[in-house]
């Protein structure tokens, strides 16, 4: 019998689902990381552990779910097909299930170019949607992607990443999104967003076209303190920063305590969106945000 993850369960009994993000560190010593865990660990439901971020070689988030389980957190674990081919991913899923983890993340993720090692080679030969329903054939008929046969069959909780975009090009987003869910993907996270208007006009796509009712979708917020930080969130690719927010932030005369607001008002905000299962936190340098933001924006839920 197949027991449901943590986040699986939530979102299928329609409760909201709270989640935040850390990031592995650039050596091994996990200890700063695991302390955040565990300031986590009371007020939020699961939390995503991103792999090589900005294409940065990383600690393995495989090792590092392993560990946050342990601090009693359920983690969701991405997996970046930039640097997979097929036997890389399937080892991947095979060393998830030998560890308990069942959440994971398909993206492709940002290229090789932009990080640590411009010079490395991206090795990817299955796309998202292939990885995808392979692996939840492996999960639905314990089949590798050769066909071979994998008894017990291996457990996973199937999710991708979407991005919110401009009116005109809706519905062939609608397109592709409908394509991955019909792959096998249970659950879709849509990139961060700095304000609600574009989030407000895809999900009512979404709600319309009834894919709310297909997969569950996650929006995401990507917490900041302060002018420069959102001056670097500008550059990274995906996300979308209006020159009016800098500007409000610039002139509000308290950079930190202005940006804790406007996250506050993002969090709200998208809370009461139609066709919305859960919100995550890209709690990436902000990971002590996470309890007050949880707590103040009305998030909190007894266990």
């Amino acid at each position: 019998m197949v027991t449901k993850s943590k986040m699986e369960r939530l979102l299928s009994e329609r409760q909201f689902l709270v989640s935040a993000e850390l990031t592995p560190p650039r050596h091994y010593d996990l200890e700063k990381l695991l302390k955040h865990a565990r300031n986590m660990a009371g007020c939020v439901d699961v939390v995503q552990i991103n792999d090589h971020l900005l294409s940065q070689a990383r600690c393995a988030n495989m090792a590092v779910g392993h560990f946050v389980k342990q601090e009693g957190l359920e983690p969701v674990l991405q997996f970046s097909l930039r640097h997979k081919n097929k036997i890389a991913l399937q080892g991947d899923l095979l060393g998830m299930a030998a560890l308990g983890l069942s959440n994971i993340i398909v993206l492709g993720g940002y290229p090789c170019a932009i990080g640590s090692d411009p010079d490395a080679k991206e090795v990817s030969d299955v796309d998202s949607y292939a990885a995808i329903e392979l692996t939840r054939r492996l999960t639905r008929e314990g089949k590798l992607f050769n066909g071979d046969v994998v008894s017990p069959a291996p457990y996973f909780h199937v999710g991708t990443i979407d991005f919110p975009c401009a009116e005109q090009a809706i519905a062939g987003a609608m397109d592709r999104l409908a394509a991955k869910i019909d792959a096998g993907a249970s659950f879709i996270q849509v990139q961060a967003v700095f304000e609600l208007a574009s989030m407000r006009r895809w999900m009512a796509a979404v709600v319309e076209r009834g894919l709310h009712e297909r997969a569950h979708f996650i929006a995401a917020i990507f917490p900041f303190a302060g002018v420069d930080r959102l001056s670097f969130l500008q550059k990274v690719p995906g996300l979308v920063v209006p020159d009016h927010l800098i500007e409000r932030v610039r002139l509000s005369g308290d950079a930190e305590g202005e940006s804790y607001r406007i996250t506050l008002e993002l969090i709200r905000g998208l809370r009461d969106i139609p066709g919305l299962s859960g919100i995550h936190m890209r709690s990436i340098g902000a990971e002590d945000w996470v309890p007050r933001l949880v707590d103040e924006a009305g998030l909190r839920r007894s266990a």
